[in-house]
């Protein structure tokens, strides 16, 4: 046998093997599930805050304030049962119609919002989201809103702000008002949001972002 033949059969029997790679093709190991979330029984509170760009239409799901995109939302706050404290969430609120609504003494164009079908946008109560919402709207149904000018002059361009539901608020036989919750500031076709106020006249809405 020629000489270079005997050493290329020993560099051959002499190589080392190289580290072997792991199979790609194995499956990944699952990161853990995350527990689920609690569902405690609690009660919502009818005093409701948000902030609402109201149009022709209805509500936006948002508007501009200083060229920045901000969401129309709507806040309430959640007691467990048997707790002393409270928390909150907020949701963007899923508009259904407009419609109607007065007490002894005001008129309001209102608009109607289904909770169970609007999108959380902060929960601070950190329980299960779809059972929050549920929930609620198991306690109030749809929950109405509605705006108009103060009808004391001492609390204008405040405005008056009423709050209802299709079912009767925990104790309370009626809807509630508030004398000069809220502000309105006019909002143009784009959705643009200014520094005017506006007071709708008892009755009707007017393009603007509604605060209280």
């Amino acid at each position: 046998m020629k000489p270079v033949c005997l050493l290329l059969l020993c560099l051959v029997a002499c190589e080392q093997p190289s580290e072997i790679a792991p199979d790609a093709s194995a499956p990944a190991i699952d990161a853990p599930s995350q527990p689920p979330e609690p569902k405690p029984a609690f009660s919502a509170s009818p005093y409701m805050s948000g902030t609402l760009a109201i149009d022709d239409a209805g509500i936006r799901a948002s508007y501009l304030a200083t060229g920045t995109p901000m969401p129309s939302r709507l806040s309430f706050s959640l007691t467990e049962t048997g707790a002393t404290t409270s928390c909150s969430i907020t949701v963007k609120p899923h508009f259904v119609m407009f419609s109607t609504a007065s007490t002894s003494t005001r008129y309001f164009k209102t608009v109607v919002i289904d909770v169970a079908a609007s999108e959380m946008l902060d929960d601070k109560c950190k329980w299960d989201d779809a059972y929050v919402l549920a929930e609620i709207a198991n306690q109030f149904g749809n929950v109405e809103i509605g705006f108009a000018q103060a009808r004391f002059t001492e609390d204008r361009p405040y405005l008056d702000v009423l709050l209802d539901a299709d079912k009767t608020f925990p104790n309370s036989t009626a809807n509630i008002t508030l004398t000069g919750a809220a502000t309105a500031y006019a909002l143009d076709a784009n959705g643009n949001v200014g520094f005017t106020m506006v007071e709708p006249a008892p009755g009707t809405l007017v393009p603007a972002l509604y605060e209280f």
